[in-house]
């Protein structure tokens, strides 16, 4: 069921603070408060324990917590656009060894003396970070102040000093750039739609193309992300929210202020609200996404305070995990994030961007045209082959999928397909393509050399050998890149011990329930899968990315499905369904075949395409 949300409780898409102790709110209050909102549910062995530290210790949720009045204080300036006194740097407190460090402000102390997004707060003034310590705490302080931070950055810590001083939070920035209107925007909340209104009116006239930078934006309130995504999509449905009983509720748009299109900056400390403004655009059809995949949080939190409960008193505030969210097009970001229409490296995202944001020419000579994801963009050819803007070329044109199409232009109308590799060479350029030497021939080329462009298929070994048998291991790792899952938690099984090359990828698949064992303790990774195999497991992995796949996987086989299906294995016959009606399924497969490696990428491709996974 989906029904509109409307609900006293905020929605908020992001930002997550540590686990401390509470203190005005009562233990029994807040067990009621998790029974009643957490979305999978709270085991009761857990909810018999005896202080709300361990209870959400036990949780493992980084983003369900309790707040002392100073912190929500301190949370709320995080989101809505506030100054404070000390350093400029966005955290997200979840700990992992140390505080990823999400954003660094403009003309802030840490911007200065050289800190990145991305670098691991490992210590303040050399007292070392751990779950315990609220990493703001030691940061924020008067102005004036010296501070000296530790970050660990790759295999290196380096130490930052600095001295705090007032800091401006500008949630929006934005100014015209040649054709382009480039918005910046490090955060949603309360004022981030009316600054994307006053960006709009501002540079509509001169703007081409939007560029809307979210790199290192780690999310915010929900209401917001919809009311700025809604301005370049149109006031329809911007995303869905799915309770732990598995019913659903939307956000509404606005209506829109620019029909010109969109490029999405993105990078892997992109998050939440960042991630559901670009499948905004993705869903409509608006625009596209350049940069890199990004952080993958899936999650929506409530915000209790003292105006919606009374178990709350002034000031303190409890964020509680409540719904899984998805894009308008039914897709989830959780963990595996959005992939970027074109997949760019962080060094050449934003001169890659710039490249597209010419104006429609009067004249096609001189210029190459860019068909992707239903739009249109055009680039100055003189301009791409600057010194400066070179590299940035060269990767945009080896990240094209097969999908896009590429014109150069001649006189004055004229405009002929040219490929990437054909224009790279005429220029000159050091290119590399993402495809593979060996499967021109094969039926799902197109498949494999999409899945190239976009990394989850590594064609820097050339061949392919798209019609060699796949492995169980081997299967498990291409599934496993195409969703960009984190390492498995620990060993599953005794022939994949610690240090087999497909550990982490097959451990990471039992953990969300993909894969399961010959019952023995076993794995055999190095024996092949069948189709029907196969199938069943890329049936689960829609069940849980999608909206269209969980609700698939709930439906049983009809009487009248039954003749399509019965050569299948009872336990395939549903999956084989499922990927059937997602058009995931090739012709003519057998069943209980052995699975070959270009029917798996084929099957997978497809997958990601139906359910939106793949932009384009």
């Amino acid at each position: 069921m989906k029904k509109l949300l409307s609900s006293l409780l905020a929605l908020s898409l992001g930002l997550s603070l540590t686990i401390l102790p509470a203190s005005a709110l009562t233990l029994e209050d807040a067990k009621q408060l998790l029974a009643d909102n957490y979305v999978d549910g709270v085991p009761p062995e857990i909810l018999e324990l005896d202080s709300l530290d361990a209870i959400l210790e036990a949780l493992g949720d980084p983003y369900t917590f309790y707040m002392t009045p100073e912190q929500y204080t301190a949370f709320n300036q995080s989101v809505n656009g506030w100054t404070v006194v000390g350093i400029g740097a966005t955290v997200e407190t979840a700990y992992d060894n140390g505080y990823r460090i999400m954003s660094i402000l403009p003309d802030s102390p840490a911007l200065e003396a050289g800190v990145q997004p991305g670098d691991i707060l490992i210590a303040a003034d050399g007292v070392p970070m751990s779950p315990e310590v609220d990493p703001r705490i030691p940061i924020v302080g008067e102005e004036g102040t010296p501070l000296t931070i530790t970050v660990r950055r790759g295999g290196q810590e380096l130490d930052f000093s600095m001295v705090r001083r007032a800091v401006d939070i500008p949630i929006v920035t934005y100014e015209q750039v040649g054709d382009a209107g480039v918005i910046e925007c490090i955060s949603f909340g309360s004022t981030t739609a009316q600054s994307f209104l006053n960006a709009i009116r501002e540079l509509e006239d001169g703007t081409s193309v939007w560029v809307v930078d979210l790199r290192s934006n780690p999310g915010g309130d929900s209401g917001a992300t919809s009311l700025s995504a809604g301005l370049f999509t149109g006031g329809r449905i911007m995303l869905y929210f799915r309770d732990g009983s598995g019913d659903y509720y939307y956000r509404p748009g606005i209506a829109a202020a620019t029909e010109k299109p969109v490029i999405v900056l993105t990078s892997e400390h992109s998050a939440s609200g960042s991630e559901l403004f670009a499948g905004d655009i993705r869903t409509y059809r608006t625009g596209i996404a350049l940069g890199q995949r990004t952080l993958g949080k899936g999650t929506a939190q409530i915000v209790i305070d003292d105006t919606n409960s009374y178990a709350m008193e002034p000031g303190e505030a409890m964020k509680i995990t409540a719904y899984r969210f998805f894009a308008p097009d039914g897709a989830t970001n959780h963990i595996l994030g959005v992939l970027p229409t074109l997949l760019i490296s962080p060094e050449n995202t934003e001169t890659a961007a710039m490249l597209l944001t010419s104006a429609k020419p009067t004249r096609a000579a001189g210029c190459l045209k860019l068909e992707i994801a239903d739009q249109t963009f055009y680039i100055n050819a003189a301009e791409a082959v600057k010194q400066d803007n070179k590299a940035a070329f060269t990767e945009l044109l080896e990240a094209l999928p097969p999908s896009a199409m590429l014109y150069e232009g001649s006189g004055t109308l004229t405009w002929t397909e040219i490929t990437p590799a054909q224009l790279a060479r005429k220029q000159g350029l050091s290119f590399t393509a993402r495809t593979f030497s060996d499967v021109a021939g094969s039926p799902y080329a197109r498949e494999i050399n999409t899945l190239a462009a976009y990394l989850i298929l590594d064609s820097s070994a050339g061949s392919f050998q798209p019609a060699s048998d796949i492995t169980r291991g081997q299967f498990a790792a291409m599934t496993a890149s195409a969703l960009d899952l984190p390492a498995g938690k620990s060993a599953k099984f005794s022939d994949v011990p610690a240090g087999h090359p497909y550990a982490d990828d097959i451990n990471a698949m039992t953990d969300l329930g993909f894969l399961s064992g010959r019952g023995d303790g076993t794995f055999g990774p190095e024996d092949t899968i069948t189709v029907q195999e196969a199938v069943t497991v890329l049936s689960s992995v829609a069940a849980w990315t999608s909206m269209d796949g969980f609700n698939l996987d709930r439906t049983d086989l009809m009487l009248e499905e039954l003749p399509d299906f019965y050569h299948w294995a009872e336990w395939a016959r549903v999956p084989a369904r499922n990927l059937t009606i997602l058009e995931a399924l090739p012709d003519g497969l057998t069943p209980t075949a052995n699975l070959t490696r270009e029917q798996g990428a084929a099957m997978l491709c497809r997958l990601m395409e139906s359910i939106h996974l793949i932009w384009d």
